[in-house]
This record gives C-alpha cells, structure tokens and sequence, in this order.
C-alpha cells in the first residue's frame, strides 16, 4: 500500500510517498492491492493464445466481488449495496460511480471509467503507477469529501489478479463524527494528461445492523492497576475497535485480537493497528453471526514465538440481541 502525504484541501492529490500512519483528520489516499487467490482458466476449455489474450482484457464492474474482502463480498451477494449510477464526462471520458456500500464504520464506492476509442491502457493498473508508465487517460488522483464528521484514511485499488481494471474500489476507512445517515459524497477524480477532475455527486445511505458497544474496566496487570477502555462498532459487513489504555507506551505494543462468545477469532481488515489521539484502532472482517459477546484479547507480538495473549487486560462485552444503535 502506497500513502499519500496530506495536502491542502484545494489541490488534488497525484504524488506517491512513503507508509505514513492513518490520521483522524485530513486527506490520505492510499493506492492499494492485495492478492487474494488465483483465477484459473482450464487450458482444456481455452487455448493458451486465448487464454492469454483474455487474461490482458481490462476488468469492468464486479469490484465489490473480485476485491478479496470478505465484507463487501457479503454486501453484493446479501444486497447489502445500493445501485447508483452518477457520471461525470469531458475529453471523451466518462466516470461513473455504479454502486455504494455504507454500514457507518466504511464506505465502499466502485468507480468505473468508459475511454473513447484507441485509448491504450486501462484506468487502474498498479504495476504501471509504480513503474510511472501509466498511460494518458489512466487514474492519476482522487479526493472526496464528507459533508461532516472525519475519515481515518481513503484507499483506492483493486485485486491484483484483476488488473489491469477499467473499475476500481474506493473506500473511506475509520469513520468518526457526526455523519448523517443519507447524504451526497463528493467524489473528485483525475485522470493522467487531463488537468480537469471528474467530479460526481454520489448518494449513500446507511444499512441497517450498525451497533456501537463501549466497555470501560480497571484491570491488575503486573501488580498495577491499569483504566482500559473500548469502543466496538459492528455491522453486516465490518467491525471497528477502538482501544484506550492508560499507559500509552504499554498501549503502543500491543497488538488486538477480537473473539465471538465460542472463541472464534476474527480475521483483521487491513492488518494495522495505529495510534489515534491517544488510542489504537483496528478493523476487521464481520462476524458470520451476530455474537453473544465479544472478547478483546490483548497480545505482545513476539515475532517467531507468536502471539503473548495477556489474559489479565482482556475484555468481555456483551451483544445486545438487537443490532441498533440504541444499544451504545
């Protein structure tokens, strides 16, 4: 994953840096990909030639499926996304977002780019922006605005094993603040050799299901006494931990796992664990069934040994049988 720096609100953003961490407030964007798996194509049913000629066609739609993240998965395969179809055009270009996910914790929105005839190259194709061979026509920049509340970082991709793509998937992460239920998300894309954004006014909406649990105890851990707080947002599709330990040095080592009633471990969404005004968030995959109870299981990452559980810091909390908000 390739972070961008911040940069002020008016300009959009085009150059790739170095890791940098998620921030609550500002602007992040992230060209991410991750492989997933594989797509086979059997040699008995395709020549080779062909085979070939297949794997080089750019991918159109399906990011929601194709992207790897069990979440959005289930969202398109439960109807968990809303169909929109805002388009914004110049130059022979057009820009379309065709579907958006929002569950209160992430937004999920696929953009889809139709070229006029005889452009080379496809919209997104990472190899490419690494190597600064992008061609003119293909993703150079994006910016999006809420029209309240933060985001803690954008990304923006597709599945490796996709590309090159014709339709990629954005996503803000982290969400926090006073984010209404319904509004428009602005969405400003550029494209390379065109100074020009694509700008779409996009409608979300919020699924059912979003339910936000705190817990806050004093626990003994090495005969001291130590406040630890948590914040656990839970949808369909997601689940967002926030920590809060009072000592922010022992807090910076550790690392958190998240277990249903029966002692399932989730899989993490995004593999980090980072520092946020004092606290330390992390997300993760969607429980397959609404748990009983979660457990928040601190550990000490100690490389070839694994994983240092320390029971004495870990937290249960129970999971209202009704999903709503109501239950904060």
């Amino acid at each position: 994953m390739i972070r961008e720096m911040e940069r002020p609100a008016d300009k959009l953003l085009s150059e790739t840096t170095k890791w940098r961490k998620p921030l609550r407030k500002g602007l992040v964007i992230a060209v991410a990909a991750a492989i997933v798996g594989l797509l086979i194509l059997s040699p008995v049913l395709i020549p080779p030639t062909m085979a070939e000629s297949l794997n080089k066609l750019p991918i159109v739609g399906n990011i929601f499926k194709l992207a790897g993240d069990f979440g959005l998965q289930k969202a398109e395969e439960e109807g968990l996304t809303t169909t929109v179809n805002e388009s914004a055009s110049h130059d022979g270009f057009i820009i379309t977002a065709t579907k958006v996910s929002y569950d209160g914790i992430r937004i999920a929105l696929e953009l889809t780019r139709t070229a006029p005839e005889g452009t080379e190259g496809a919209l997104y194709h990472l190899r490419s922006i690494m190597n600064d061979t992008a061609k003119k026509g293909s993703f150079d920049n994006i910016q999006v605005w809420l029209p309240s509340g933060h985001y803690g970082s954008l990304s923006l991709g597709t599945n490796l094993v996709t590309e090159p793509s014709e339709s990629v998937l954005v996503e803000l992460n982290d969400l926090s603040g006073d984010i209404p239920d319904q509004f428009d998300l602005t969405v400003k894309m550029g494209l390379r050799g065109y100074k020009r954004p694509f700008e779409l006014k996009v409608p979300v909406v919020k699924m059912a299901g979003h339910t936000v649990l705190t817990s806050e105890e004093t626990k003994i851990y090495q005969g001291e006494s130590w406040k630890i707080a948590a914040k656990i947002d839970i949808s369909p599709i997601t689940t967002h931990l926030v920590v809060n330990i009072a000592d922010k040095h022992l807090q910076e080592e550790m690392g958190f796992d998240l277990a249903d009633h029966e002692g399932n471990v989730l899989e993490s969404h995004g593999g980090h664990v980072y520092p946020l005004e004092g606290e330390a968030a992390k997300s993760y995959d969607a429980f397959p069934t609404r748990p009983k109870s979660i457990t928040v299981k601190p550990y000490l990452d100690r490389g070839m040994q694994g994983k240092q559980y320390i029971p004495e810091l870990e937290l249960v909390v129970p999971v209202p049988e009704n999903p709503e908000d109501g239950s904060k």
